[in-house]
């Protein structure tokens, strides 16, 4: 490769220029290779994790869903919570490590069987959309997550915050929040989602610890607006049952079996 045999002769010469560095056309030459950037063989390609979000905002709901569509859409051979609760994810990703700034759109469903340390429900996502679509391939690559391609906005008028997601130029799913008027609480946690290994049995968990803060909502209300033949249109409506904005950082780690 080029790039190799660049480096390969850069370090020739600095061997070189550390015994006497005779010829100053061999100086040039160094600071020459020294200029020349380095370009990944797939720019668009996202390594793989672990990721690190530094600064996010995000509109969190815990939703109810309706249990005779919900039956239709859950996991095969995984047990959903009592109530057949959930939760819709709206948020944007500023800062990260291993990913470009991005946005995203998901439903996830509670399981039983994947408490997290502290006892919150694993969870299973149902549908999602991420944009740019290099973060999507990766979600979907690394992790197994029904995702495709879609746009996020947050928009916020003092206590009142509206999320938008939209595909293809279509809006599929938007959130309104009005927040309680008291102080945000600050604290940590871990997250467990549940997917599995592509095209097969193999349940995986992906662990996801967070510090941030939680601003709770004094009511929300949820509009699922996509097409009947979408998995979002599928899903609707949904119950609200609690609703907050949450601002702060968190981790993926790699899939590890969830057994």
């Amino acid at each position: 490769m080029r790039s190799a045999k660049l480096a390969h002769d850069g370090f020739v010469v600095a061997t070189e220029l550390l015994q006497g560095a005779r010829h100053s056309t061999r100086v040039a030459l160094v600071a020459l290779l020294a200029a020349m950037p380095v370009v990944p063989a797939a720019a668009d390609e996202m390594p793989p994790p672990p990721y690190f979000v530094g600064r996010t905002e995000a509109v969190v709901i815990g939703i109810a869903y309706d249990e005779s569509r919900i039956k239709k859409m859950s996991p095969s051979g995984l047990q959903m919570a009592p109530g057949a609760t959930g939760q819709i994810v709206m948020y944007t990703a500023d800062e990260s490590y291993g990913l470009p700034p991005y946005s995203s759109s998901f439903m996830a469903l509670d399981l039983e069987g994947f408490d997290a340390p502290g006892g919150a429900k694993g969870r299973w996502m149902l549908t999602g959309l991420y944009s740019p679509g290099s973060v999507t391939a990766a979600l979907a690559r690394y992790f197994d997550y029904p995702v495709r391609e879609g746009s996020t906005r947050l928009e916020r008028e003092g206590q009142r915050v509206i999320a938008v997601g939209t595909m293809a130029g279509r809006e599929m799913i938007r959130a309104e929040l009005l927040l309680k008027p008291e102080p945000c609480q600050h604290g940590s946690g871990l997250i467990h989602e549940v997917t599995r290994k592509g095209g097969t049995d193999l349940v995986q968990l992906i662990k996801i610890p967070y510090v941030a803060d939680w601003c709770a909502a004094e009511s929300a209300k949820v509009d699922i607006t996509a097409p009947a033949s979408d998995p979002f249109g599928q899903l609707g409506s949904v119950k609200v049952v609690w609703a907050g904005v949450w601002r702060g950082g968190f981790g993926w780690s790699p899939p590890v079996s969830g057994r």
